[in-house]
């Protein structure tokens, strides 16, 4: 399965540093606390394997919170809106949802846009939840408390390559990353993993973003004698950088282990090409977007993390007997951990209602829903661990779950 999804976190498109800049919304802030629970939701562009998981699990999780009664007395009403493939359309979305005095927001869906548009998001006082984007630059990036996300991000990422690089038995490798805003933060996550289990890093290499000269690099690769790399980029540059390793003698390397974006079909035909030599080296570490072994309905990519996205802003909504934003921000992590396991917002519904007020913990689909209190980000997370066969598809090997 493929991430064309990967737009989430990496790529031309979602370079944390090529379009953070932001720029000051106008728009009125919506009313406050107005009784009527109303999501805005920033749908993925048509062409994006995510448009249908996405418009479908928010779909379902608003049809189900108002089966069982909806939030503060009423149902609660979804908004739709394309976010498009630009930052500029999605500051178009995001205003539009202002207009239509939404309380918060399912979305941004890129990480690039998310970036973007934080200040516009927040300093109309709104609440955001991202089911999707992943990027390392979000992690500590000033957003008033009000963004969330239920997919792991880049840093937990980083952490599972780190766990597999471990399982591989090595002391050392050689980290190999595009030399972008979201390759270096991400190699420097990488890296300080390894430092903490004592593994040495051989040498840490840099590449521009679309270079195909990469000779020099390939050869300080075979250099560091390192029996493992670590390769750290979209793609295309990840694609690009295979192929010139595999035209090169690399026998002393007994795994290559990339991150998600090696998933993508359109480099499906490239990696096939690769020596076997050298495809069969390959490990590859990705977020989990669709548990095969418990599909979700309805079915695709990430649509577990746009339900939760979903469903915890009506639960906090619930708890905080408020449609304010700021006061479902603060919930938003309570509802979410340290209290009475619920998977359904029906049951996390009937435990709030009860005379004594009981704490809830919202599982979701997944089992493992839990927001930090702190970052606002997913504590836990599950991560595909996947080969790359002879027709350069990913095959799922096995997963691992990461937090606490």
């Amino acid at each position: 399965m493929a991430l064309g999804v990967a737009a989430c976190s990496g790529g031309d498109d979602d370079d944390p540093g090529a379009t953070a800049a932001t720029t000051t919304s106008t728009i009125a802030v919506r009313p406050a606390n107005d009784g009527q629970l109303t999501i805005g939701v920033m749908r993925p562009p048509a062409s994006s394997l995510l448009r249908q998981s996405v418009t479908q699990a928010t779909e379902q999780a608003v049809a189900q919170i108002n089966e069982a009664g909806g939030a503060l007395g009423g149902t609660v009403r979804l908004v739709p809106v394309d976010e498009g493939e630009t930052v500029s359309s999605a500051r178009d979305a995001i205003e539009s949802l202002i207009e239509q005095e939404v309380d918060a927001v399912v979305g941004p869906i890129s990480s690039v846009n998310a970036l973007s548009t934080m200040e516009t998001i927040t300093s109309a006082g709104l609440l955001a939840c991202s089911p999707t984007a992943t990027a390392l630059a979000l992690d500590d990036f000033p957003d008033a408390n009000m963004f969330f996300r239920t997919v792991p991000s880049d840093s937990m990422q980083a952490a599972a390559i780190v766990q597999v690089a471990e399982e591989t038995g090595v002391q050392s490798v050689t980290v190999v990353y595009v030399d972008d805003a979201y390759g270096r933060p991400f190699s420097e996550a990488v890296t300080n993993g390894l430092d903490s289990l004592s593994i040495d890093v051989d040498d840490s290499i840099g590449f521009a973003s679309g270079d195909t000269e990469l000779d020099d690099e390939v050869e300080r690769v075979l250099e560091s004698d390192a029996g493992v790399v670590i390769l750290l980029a979209d793609s295309s540059d990840g694609t690009q950088f295979l192929e010139a390793l595999s035209d090169a003698q690399s026998g002393q390397i007994s795994k290559i282990i990339v991150n998600d974006t090696l998933r993508d079909p359109d480099s499906s035909q490239r990696l096939a090409e690769l020596r076997p030599s050298i495809r069969q080296k390959l490990i590859g570490v990705a977020p989990q977007a669709e548990d095969v072994s418990a599909p979700f309905d309805p079915p695709g990519p990430f649509a577990t993390n746009a339900f939760d996205c979903v469903t915890l802003i009506a639960l906090a909504a619930e708890f905080a007997q408020s449609d304010a934003a700021t006061a479902i921000a603060e919930s938003m992590a309570g509802v979410s951990s340290g209290g009475s396991s619920c998977p359904t917002y029906a049951d996390c519904l009937a435990d709030l209602r009860q005379p004594q007020g009981l704490q809830i913990d919202y599982n979701g689909p997944s089992g493992i829903t839990e927001i930090s209190a702190s970052t606002g980000d997913s504590t836990r997370g599950r991560f595909d661990v996947f080969d790359i066969d002879a027709e350069g598809n990913d095959v799922l090997s096995r997963t691992i779950l990461l937090g606490a």
